[in-house]
């Protein structure tokens, strides 16, 4: 049964300085937050791209270099580290397996798959890609997006591929899928509207239909390949801004930069080279469930994803350095221009539907999206670690079916994508799990252990002799007469812990990773008596 509770948190005021002063309330962790509580339609948030831009590279470039670290930690966890089911992300390959189909069809249910004639009611305003507003054989309203000209398969592929993936790691995606049409399946609708950036509209014509079709390349045997895009259920009032809560919406408790889910999406996004990451690409609907209302976050439009960007705007730099990147030009020009740039030899296969995406230059810590975005500067270690395990849940025939639904032309773009997201995978894995004591799935045996899984040794063979030193606290800080010291190994159990006499058996394992003579930061395990059943339980963990 899931829990409506806040954040299990309370300070201990007789606490030693030998242990943290945190301490979690004897209860399961939370696993929903309740953010659906009815609320008033918030006013609809405009996106000023200009404005948006000038601020972003030039306002706060001086402020956010002079600015102090900001190492406040996520607020969106559970007791457990982990980030509950919300409306901003739903725990799907992080709690149970999905099967093929579920991230082919990316959960649609009692759906039918989109289907032609087409009715077009109007073009799509805003983006870089021609497109229209369409409705499908069912009625069912579409953006359709085309891929542009001379890079067939590349972005309508990408954007398919990456929602599929984001998706099933447990954000909220429109439904995409890739769609082929003939001329004679594309009717003008009768009350069909062309409309420009500025909101001006009239009706539309066919020669308004030909021109967009003018724009786009046809396939040989004459049809159209586009991507369509399920209107989400709702009324969109915006995209949700990178920092701050949205004031209008009382279920928005944490600031969007100290969110977790916000946070991970740098390393998801590294890992797909997602780097067209701006308050556009995320949208808020308001939302009806049982006769209330409330706000479901969205995260949408990936088809500059997979190399795409670095193809479409010819720049190698691209997920390597911001668009406007004044260090690595500095570098460049101290040294004459003899400086090896980190993406000089970064070039992927010439295959169809295939941009500029490899692995083998690919560094995740050092990835970089194309415009400042405040949640990916206050990523911590703890918060990659969350990421890269969502990452490294995938198995290489999920990833296959994700990348089959890119419905590539050419069968040697399916191989060459999956091949280099498996690479990058593993990247992303090491880089984050080295930089913390990477243990997960704590439980207590039947003789009170503490058991876990080392997720580097049980992905990555050959690491240097690793072992686990843990000692104990009580609930009051004190060190309690008990020590760890056992051998490395995927799964590893540590010595039966000791009674504590008070607060249900109250104890604070804190627990290192040792690789080689390195001493990996502390995991903190809290456990106490279950107060029915009086076994142990793990009731929290800290990292760091």
């Amino acid at each position: 049964m899931r829990l409506f509770v806040s954040i299990a948190l309370v300070l201990a005021a007789c606490a030693s300085p030998n242990v943290s002063s945190l301490r979690f309330t004897n209860a399961p962790a939370a696993q929903l937050v309740d953010d659906r509580r009815d609320i008033a339609k918030p006013e609809t948030r405009v996106f000023a791209r200009t404005l948006y831009m000038l601020d972003i590279f030039f306002a706060r470039r001086l402020p956010r270099s002079l600015a102090l670290e900001d190492t406040r930690r996520a607020g969106d966890v559970n007791a457990l580290d982990e980030v509950p089911d919300s409306t901003w992300f739903t725990n799907r390959i992080g709690v149970r397996d999905l099967d093929d189909n579920e991230i082919r069809t990316a959960g649609r249910q009692g759906v039918s798959d989109p289907h032609g004639p087409w009715s077009v009611i109007g073009t799509k305003v805003g983006g870089q890609s021609p497109g229209f507003l369409v409705r499908d054989a069912s009625g069912a309203k579409f953006v359709m997006k085309f891929d542009s000209r001379g890079a067939p398969d590349m972005q309508t592929g990408a954007d398919v591929v990456v929602q599929k993936l984001l998706w099933a790691a447990g954000y909220n995606t429109p439904d995409d899928s890739i769609v082929t049409f003939h001329r004679d399946e594309l009717t003008l609708g009768a009350n069909a509207k062309v409309e420009d950036v500025f909101g001006n509209k009239h009706a539309m014509t066919v020669r308004d239909l030909e021109n967009v079709l003018a724009e786009i390349d046809s396939r040989d045997d004459g049809s159209y390949r586009a991507l369509v895009s399920r209107y989400l259920d709702g009324q969109p009032v915006g995209g949700y801004a990178a920092e701050g809560r949205r004031g209008d919406d009382p279920n928005d408790q944490v600031a969007h930069e100290n969110r977790r889910a916000l946070r991970g999406q740098r390393v998801l996004f590294a890992w797909l080279d997602h780097t067209d990451v701006k308050e556009d690409n995320g949208l808020d609907m308001w939302a009806t469930d049982g006769g209330h209302h409330y706000l479901k976050h969205y995260v949408l439009d990936f088809g500059l994803a997979l190399g795409t960007y670095g193809w479409d705007q010819t720049d190698p730099a691209d997920g390597y350095a911001e668009t406007v990147d004044l260090e690595y030009a500095g570098l460049s020009l101290m040294s004459l221009g003899m400086w090896k740039r980190p993406w000089e030899g970064a070039d992927a296969p010439v295959i169809r539907g295939v941009g500029r995406l490899e692995s083998s230059h690919f560094e995740p810590l050092e990835w970089r999206d194309r415009y400042p975005y405040v949640p990916f500067d206050r990523v911590e270690d703890s918060d990659g670690f969350w990421a890269a395990k969502l990452v490294m849940r995938f198995t290489e025939r999920q990833i296959r079916a994700a990348v089959e639904q890119g419905r590539y032309e050419d069968p040697r773009a399916i191989d060459y994508l999956v091949r280099v997201l498996v690479e990058r995978q593993r990247a992303t894995g090491l880089a984050w799990f080295s930089r913390v004591s990477p243990l997960d799935a704590f439980s207590i045996s039947g003789d009170g252990a503490l058991c876990f899984d080392d997720l580097l040794l049980a992905q990555f063979p050959g690491l240097p002799p690793t072992r686990y030193v843990g000692k104990a606290y009580g609930y009051d800080g004190a060190v309690v007469n008990w020590t760890a010291n056992v051998p490395g190994g995927a799964h590893a159990c540590l010595p039966t812990l000791p009674a504590a006499a008070d607060r249900d058996g109250y104890l604070i394992v804190e627990l290192h990773a040792v690789r080689g003579n390195e001493q990996l930061p502390p995991v903190r395990v809290h456990v106490a008596r279950d107060p029915q059943t009086r076994r142990l339980r793990v009731i929290g963990i800290r990292r760091r």
